[in-house]
C-alpha cells in the first residue's frame, strides 16, 4: 500500500526537483498526518488504534523484546542485502547517474523520471515495512506518531552520516539514536540542535561522515587488492 501510495505521490511530485520536491513531500507528510488526526470514524483520530496483535511468522508469534529484537535485525539485513545488490546492478547504476547528472543520463538513454519515480516507490515499500513492524512491537499507532520532527530526524541521519551511502546512514541513524539518550537534559532544544547540525554539515562536510566518495574509495582498494595507491579517482 504505502509503494501504491509513492507512486501516486511521485507521479505529479516529480516534476519539481531539489527543494520544492522536497517540500511537496514534507508537505503531503503533514496532509495525511492531519486526514487521519480528524478522520474519527476510521482512525479514532489522536486516540489512534490500539490492541494491533503482535506478527506471527511460520506459527511462531512474536511476544517481547527479544523477538523483536531478532526481528529487528532480519529486517536490517535484508535491508542491506537489498541496497548492496540494487546499487550493484544496472537499475542502481542507472540511478546513480541520474542523480550526478540529468542531462547525462538522457545523453546516453536513461530515463531519469522512470528511475526516480522506481526510487520513489522503493522507498516508500520499505517505509510501509518499517511502519508495520514499529505499529507490531507497539502494539499501538496514532497519527501524532509521525510529525514534521520526526521527517526531520530522519532526514539529518541521512544527511549527518553521508549522502548516497548506505555505511554513512546506519552510522547517521546511530549517532542519532545514542546521542538524545546522553543530552536528555537538552531534550527541549533537540531539533534546534538538530538544525544546527544539519547546517554545519552541510557547510563544512557536505558528504557527511561517510558519504559516496568514501564508498568509492574502498572500491578501488577492493579492486586493487586492497592496496591504497593514495587516490581517490
Amino acid at each position: 500500500m504505502t509503494g501504491i501510495f509513492g507512486l501516486f505521490l511521485g507521479i505529479p511530485a516529480l516534476r519539481l526537483r531539489g527543494d520544492y520536491l522536497a517540500i511537496v513531500t514534507l508537505g503531503f507528510g503533514e496532509i495525511v498526518r492531519l486526514v487521519f488526526v480528524n478522520w474519527k470514524a476510521v482512525t479514532r483520530g489522536p486516540a489512534g488504534l490500539p490492541s494491533i496483535p503482535a506478527p506471527e511468522i511460520v506459527g511462531f508469534t512474536l511476544n517481547g523484546r527479544t523477538a523483536f529484537y531478532y526481528m529487528a535485525l532480519i529486517l536490517t539485513v535484508f535491508t542491506v542485502f537489498f541496497m548492496v545488490k540494487l546499487i550493484n546492478s544496472g537499475v542502481g547504476m542507472a540511478m546513480q547517474t541520474v542523480k550526478n547528472d540529468e542531462i547525462a543520463a538522457e545523453a546516453i538513454g536513461i530515463q531519469p523520471r522512470k528511475y526516480k519515480l522506481l526510487a520513489f516507490v522503493i522507498s516508500s515499500v520499505f517505509a510501509g515495512i518499517i511502519g508495520c513492524f514499529y505499529a507490531s512491537y507497539l502494539s499501538y499507532v496514532s497519527p501524532t506518531a509521525f510529525v514534521y520532527n520526526t521527517s526531520m530526524t530522519i532526514l539529518t541521519m541521512v544527511v549527518l552520516g553521508g549522502l548516497g551511502s548506505i555505511v554513512g546512514s546506519i552510522l547517521g541513524a546511530t549517532i542519532l539514536t545514542i546521542l538524545p539518550e546522553m543530552l536528555r537534559f537538552l531534550s527541549d532544544y533537540r531539533m534546534l540542535i538538530f538544525g544546527a547540525l544539519m547546517v554545519f554539515m552541510m557547510i563544512y562536510k557536505p558528504e557527511g561522515f561517510w558519504g559516496a566518495s568514501k564508498r568509492r574509495k574502498n572500491i578501488y582498494k577492493i579492486n586493487a587488492g586492497g592496496t591504497d595507491h593514495g587516490s581517490d579517482t
